[in-house]
């Protein structure tokens, strides 16, 4: 029988099963405590006790997350589960990548790039080959989903191998000071505690490092939702109040642009520039903005 090793803050190169590149090993930490990690045959466990397993494919469930445990944890597995059914389905996933095309000339991806909830990785089409890159997300199943000839056009590196964890973004489990950049796309309207994620981001960045947060913001640039937008919104509430609960917003938090601003700069940051997603009536903003000194 395997034996179980301890190690001194960090974890070694020996762990096959985790199927990360070497870098990613040496900064894994407890999600809670920041501690280095005890190895064991079928995952990990803390200091003070807590195990974390592998899952299929050999990735180590690092989640501080308690299914179903609480009002928000409710209202965020609901949330979790209705996505999760959405990114099963077919989409035009070429119009996708192109939409951001131009938000990544504008506000380009930086060095060693950790990228919260980024899915399967798709962030990639707009690194360098050679750019270390780490995905942290709940979702582990997404790496083991069926893709099309569609998805495989517009993300030819489906099938390469990706650097990820299997974390949330209130708790990431990962060492202080050793990412150039965090990366938060589409992702602080759907979290616990989106304070407590930012102040992570700040925490795992270095000094002078960037943060660049995608949202869809309520009101837009100017405060004003558009006419459409409106509209739909009508016809999405009648549906839900006619219990039709497929339709029913699993958001938790609808921040208008101002207020996101003030969320960023109250966990650290300066906040460099602003990009409007084209093509999304100036509804969806990009922020760039720098670790400040602690």
């Amino acid at each position: 029988m395997a034996t179980t090793r301890v190690f001194d803050d960090r974890l070694t190169h020996e762990q096959p099963a985790l199927g990360l590149a070497a870098w990613c090993r040496d900064i894994l930490r407890d999600p809670l405590s920041k501690d280095g990690l005890r190895a064991a045959p079928d995952g990990f466990t803390s200091s003070y006790g807590r195990h974390y397993p592998f899952l299929e494919g050999g990735i180590v469930d690092l989640r501080l997350l308690s299914d179903g445990c609480g009002l928000t944890s409710q209202n965020w597995l609901a949330g979790q589960v209705a996505f999760e059914h959405f990114e099963k389905r077919e989409y035009d996933y070429l119009a996708e990548r192109r939409s951001v095309e131009r938000v990544y000339e504008e506000v380009p991806i930086i060095g060693r790039c950790l990228d919260v909830g980024g899915l399967d990785g798709r962030l990639r089409a707009f690194l360098a080959a050679d750019q270390e890159y780490l995905v942290a997300d709940p979702f582990w199943a997404a790496l083991s989903l069926p893709r099309s000839d569609a998805y495989r056009r517009a993300y030819p590196f489906a099938d390469e191998p990706l650097n990820y964890v299997c974390a949330v973004a209130e708790h990431l489990p990962i060492a202080s000071g050793c990412f150039d950049t965090v990366h938060v796309r589409s992702v602080l309207d759907h979290l616990f505690n989106p304070e407590l994620a930012l102040r992570e981001a700040f925490r795992v960045l270095r000094q002078n490092g960037a943060l660049i947060v995608g949202l869809d913001v309520l009101g837009g640039r100017h405060g004003r939702q558009p006419v459409k937008r409106a509209a739909k919104e009508l016809v999405r509430t009648a549906l839900v109040a006619s219990g039709l609960s497929r339709f029913a917003d699993h958001h938790l938090w609808h921040p208008k642009y101002l207020q996101l601003c003030r969320l960023i700069t109250e966990c650290g940051f300066r906040i460099e520039h602003t990009h409007w997603q084209a093509g999304t009536d100036e509804q969806v903003c990009y922020i760039l903005a720098i670790r400040q000194s602690a």
